[in-house]
């Protein structure tokens, strides 16, 4: 019995709302029947973040599109004292008041704070 290991590449762009994708065997042959049935192949940019994450994209368009959105921004992971439901509380009601204030401020009208 012979057995035969076969390896491709996979390219998805990573913008939001975009699915262009492609598979090709990692050959120079491959490689070019690629690009000629994937013209935006030979654009594609690859980003890799200061914190490790990695993404592909097709065009400026989906780059800046993801980029506006804040997706290459750094994840930042935020821990809220439990041990005390009164700073719980506090701290739900200012993450509220903050996303109401976001919110008027992205729709133009005025914000108190």
């Amino acid at each position: 019995m012979t057995q035969t290991q076969v390896t491709f590449v996979t390219l998805a762009c990573d913008g939001q709302g975009c699915d262009k994708s492609v598979t090709f065997e990692p050959t120079q042959e491959g490689q070019q029947a690629a690009l000629k049935a994937h013209p935006w192949l030979t654009a594609h940019r690859e980003i890799t973040t200061t914190d490790g994450r990695k993404f592909v994209y097709c065009s400026d368009e989906c780059e800046i599109k993801n980029a506006g959105a804040g997706v290459h921004n750094k994840q930042e992971k935020s821990l809220i004292d439990s041990g005390n439901s009164a700073k719980v509380a506090l701290a739900a009601q200012a993450a509220a008041h903050n996303r109401k204030a976001t919110e008027a401020l992205k729709q133009g009208s005025g914000v108190t704070l």
